[in-house]
């Protein structure tokens, strides 16, 4: 389990680590779980996967059925292996267009786990497309449930009996939540923005009984901008460079960059770097057959967590079919990891 300390009689969030041993990655687990100097603290769930760009209707509303394919996507990864209550994520989503394809729904469940806190989304997904400069304009809307859980039995902490009290072993909170995004797809690149998690739901964690001020995290909005270009080099072979940027208010500011090799657009070889998490991930892609799609990727870890920690892993399943009838578009083969 974390060791956790939190604030002994009469200290305040900013003192909450006095008195304390950092062990290993354990105090940092607390600071990004619990802003140590404010009333409110923002743990922040919805970091990037390695593989984002064959899945990106976990970040943009507007991907969704934007391939006139049905498509299934499974993706789970474990960052810092080795060091206890490292952030988890398993998405699972889904997205087709309807017959007339102009119409296209989608639907996201997703788990994430970071030391004591938890998070389950489940979404639908509604996005229209237009026909605009030679090539596809997406416009989606994203709106769901957010269940959050603060699991105190998952967390070592220095407790008073007078102190702040936690309530339940586990706090349970469900929010609504919405998004927006767009996405515009041509022959050769893309570019999409997307603004995520408008509602900033909030959710409980304790609450001081002498004063009583309620001490709660909060989902913050996420904004996204992402882009790619398709370097066709001959006949099999292209180079696909990508960014993808997220800012989250009272965050720092991260930047994915990226680049992978396109054998006969069936096998991807790349890398890209993550900043957020301090991050180099190798990617592996490969369409074992028409319709189904396997990756494999390894981080390695460049800022002071490296000590601690063994890698990091993503594994990533997709299955896509035309739905109605073969597919129209000419950009079936293009992005689509």
């Amino acid at each position: 389990m974390n060791q956790i300390p939190l604030a002994p009689k009469g200290q305040n969030l900013s003192n909450r680590m006095q008195g304390t041993q950092c062990r290993s990655l354990r105090t940092i687990a607390l600071v990004l779980i619990l802003a140590t100097c404010s009333l409110v603290s923002y743990a922040q769930l919805g970091n990037p996967l390695a593989q984002y760009s064959g899945n990106q209707l976990v970040y943009n509303p507007g991907y969704a059925g934007l391939y006139d394919l049905l498509s299934i996507n499974l993706s789970a990864r474990k960052s810092w292996v080795g060091v206890p209550g490292s952030p988890a994520i398993i998405s699972l989503n889904g997205h087709s267009p309807f017959e007339n394809h102009r119409h296209s729904w989608g639907w996201i469940y997703q788990h994430e786990q970071w030391g004591g806190l938890q998070g389950n989304m489940v979404y639908g997904n509604y996005a229209y497309k237009l026909n605009v400069a030679g090539g596809i304009l997406n416009l989606g809307l994203q709106a769901g449930l957010l269940h959050h859980v603060v699991d105190w039995n998952k967390i070592d902490y220095v407790a008073d009996p007078d102190d702040l009290t936690l309530g339940e072993d586990r706090d349970h909170s469900l929010r609504f939540d919405g998004s927006f995004g767009a996405y515009y797809l041509s022959t050769d690149w893309y570019a999409g923005f997307s603004a995520m998690h408008l509602a900033q739901p909030r959710y409980g964690i304790y609450k001081d009984l002498q004063t009583g001020k309620e001490w709660y995290s909060q989902m913050r909005s996420q904004f996204f901008l992402m882009g790619g270009y398709n370097y066709k080099i001959d006949e099999d072979w292209s180079l696909r460079p990508e960014v993808f940027m997220r800012y989250v208010h009272t965050t720092p500011f991260s930047v994915n960059v990226g680049a992978h090799a396109y054998y006969q657009n069936k096998y991807a070889v790349g890398m890209n770097f993550m900043t957020g998490q301090r991050t180099i991930n190798f990617n592996l892609i490969a369409h074992i057959t028409n319709d189904i799609r396997i990756g494999y990727s390894y981080g390695v870890s460049y800022g002071p967590i490296r000590k601690y920690q063994l890698g990091s892993h993503e594994i990533s399943v997709s299955y896509s079919r035309p739905l109605w009838h073969e597919s129209h578009s000419s950009y079936d083969s293009f992005f689509w990891l």
